[in-house]
């Protein structure tokens, strides 16, 4: 057997090795507990920004609901996904699973670091005494804008993550995609009502699709 036939053989057995990994730890509860958590952070948001003084202490305080949504989520689904790999006798780490951090971390680090510094150019206008109407309309475009941004750089990953996941993954990311161009040119002035629809229903609805097809 030469070399170049060994390593396509390899390279079948390594992709017939993965695949149970891509297909049968989707949870589909992990989806919808992240979908619920999204809708309690719209609910604490729209609080927010209602009860504060000023748009800078809202800005804050909303951040500070939307880190904590994400960590429940993701620890919601780390869990539930972990529960899936327990019971099928799948280890904890695999090439597969380096394969998705690699893809999401560039995009969640870009959008982290647009979303802090949007913040961080608000914060420095409201301490620097920038009270005039030109500089107060463009900080709070560029706040409205972090749904639209959450959500482009959410639906690129899962786009990039349907390239090695079942086709629901993808069509996700496309529809995040679409509601992020949305967001961006209509949506602007209804935030919570752009993130409830995405982050909240969006995960729901392809929770129990998971659920249903490939089952948990």
């Amino acid at each position: 057997m030469d070399a170049h036939k060994a390593t396509e053989e390899l390279k079948v057995i390594r992709q017939l090795m993965e695949r149970p990994i891509r297909f049968s730890t989707m949870s589909g509860l992990a989806a919808i507990q992240a979908g619920l958590w999204a809708l309690l952070g719209v609910a604490g948001d729209w609080w927010v920004f209602r009860h504060c003084s000023s748009f800078n202490s809202a800005l804050i305080l909303g951040m500070g609901v939307w880190a904590a949504v994400f960590v429940l989520a993701f620890a919601g689904a780390v869990l539930l996904t972990r529960r899936r790999e327990i019971a099928q006798g799948m280890p904890f780490w695999s090439p597969v699973k380096r394969r998705i951090l690699s893809t999401i971390l560039p995009p969640f680090i870009a959008a982290i670091g647009l979303t802090l510094a949007i913040c961080a150019y608000s914060l420095y206008a409201g301490a620097a005494g920038c009270k005039t109407k030109a500089v107060l309309d463009w900080t709070l475009a560029q706040g409205l804008l972090i749904p639209a941004i959450w959500m482009l750089f959410y639906g690129v990953t899962l786009w990039q993550l349907g390239q090695f996941s079942p086709a629901e993954v993808k069509v996700l990311g496309g529809a995040f995609i679409a509601a992020g161009l949305a967001a961006a040119g209509l949506w602007q002035g209804y935030p919570c009502l752009a993130m409830g629809a995405t982050f909240g229903a969006f995960h729901i609805i392809y929770g129990v699709v998971v659920w249903i097809r490939h089952g948990g």
